[in-house]
């Protein structure tokens, strides 16, 4: 590590169970001598206050009132710098808040920070990025249709959405509350975790009782790559036959017969054809309980802009992202899901098209959805 300071960041939605995981490491910290900081989006941070009290340890570090993926990144790298500049440890341990998107916390600690002059490089290795996910809240949500209660709504993005993000940037995925999903439903989400995010390390437990070397020490993280692997981006560069390094890790045989056993699939729609706004949006407000993750870029008439969807479960997100390439307005739509009828979803986007001789005007007009 270059005499650098490791880092794992533990991220996972509300009551997930990343506080009990930090316990659990505490108990057992494998040699290491642990800093923790803890970021939580309330006045009083909790998890902070139940960590100091399960354990006698020094360097806990309470961020709270804001969400270290934005507003209190800055923060978070002033006080991972003082952290070691005050105190003598070998590991940092970092628990982001229920909603936090675990991609910009690690750029915090590979790019650092806007207004701060720290460089993370300089005090800091990103060693490891976990997610912990709680089954049960996934099951209900992309299953039954159901939103978990929670005791407060800290922001106002829904709960598929931070899941899917949260799964979809790490590279150790903590199954937790295996306890409370039947074994076949069990199977199928590991399925669909894996189809999120193929090249990530996928662990069942319950209560968090994992090993704690397999989440301190991994030196596995690298960030292009986990960038680069998400799911739909690895289905999107299979689709177009690219035998470039990142689509290597192609499904084997196996893999993809355990995905078809449990209804699993995915497909990528393309077309240059460009939709007419209306009918899309229409479409995009009837989203099928099938598909749980789509994402892509749409040729939509009348729009100079390109046009982005992004959607998780029951929340669906379009709108413009930017400008096409001369050489590039097509669409291109990956969908993950279980039991979808590809042959339908294939046939209602072409009827969203605009017909032969067809014209649309909508240059003015922002996207209708």
């Amino acid at each position: 590590m270059n005499g650098r300071v490791p880092v794992t960041i533990v991220s996972g939605y509300l009551g997930a169970g990343k506080t009990t995981l930090v316990n659990h490491i505490l108990s057992d910290p494998k040699g290491f001598d642990i800093a923790i900081i803890v970021n939580d989006m309330g006045e009083i941070n909790i998890d902070a206050d139940l960590i100091a009290r399960e354990s006698d340890k020094e360097g806990i570090v309470d961020l709270s009132n804001g969400c270290i993926c934005c507003r209190l990144q800055d923060d978070l790298l002033s006080e991972a710098r003082q952290l070691a500049e005050t105190r003598e440890f070998d590991y940092l341990l970092v628990e982001s808040s229920g909603i936090s998107e675990p991609l910009p916390v690690a750029k915090v600690f590979t790019d650092g920070a806007d207004s701060t002059d720290v460089d993370p490089e300089d005090w800091f290795q990103l060693d490891t990025v976990v997610t912990v996910l709680d089954t049960y809240g996934f099951w209900k949500e992309f299953d039954a249709g159901e939103t978990l209660p929670t005791d407060s709504k800290p922001d106002d993005r829904p709960m598929a959405n931070v899941l899917v993000e949260q799964i979809e940037f790490c590279n150790i995925i903590i199954l937790n509350k295996c306890d409370m999903v039947p074994d076949d439903v069990l199977d199928e989400i590991e399925t669909v975790v894996e189809m999120l995010q193929p090249r990530a390390e996928r662990i069942r437990t319950s209560y968090c009782e994992v090993d704690p070397a397999s989440v301190l020490g991994t030196e596995l993280f690298d960030f292009t790559r986990t960038k680069r692997s998400q799911g739909w981006k690895q289905h999107l560069t299979q689709g177009s036959h690219d035998h470039s390094e990142e689509s290597r890790g192609q499904p084997s045989a196996a893999r993809q017969s355990a995905a078809e056993s449990h209804g699993v699939s995915s497909f990528v729609y393309r077309e240059e054809r460009p939709f007419v706004p209306e009918r899309l949006a229409d479409w995009l407000r009837d989203w099928t309980d099938s598909v749980v993750r789509a994402k892509g870029v749409c040729n939509v008439a009348g729009h100079k802009e390109v046009i982005g969807v992004s959607q998780a479960g029951p929340a669906v997100q379009a709108g413009p992202i930017g400008k096409w390439r001369s050489d590039d307005r097509k669409t291109r739509l990956v969908f993950i899901g279980r039991e979808m009828n590809e042959e339908q979803i294939r046939r209602e986007l072409d009827g969203c098209l605009i017909d032969t001789g067809e014209t649309t005007d909508r240059s003015a007009d922002p996207f209708p959805l």
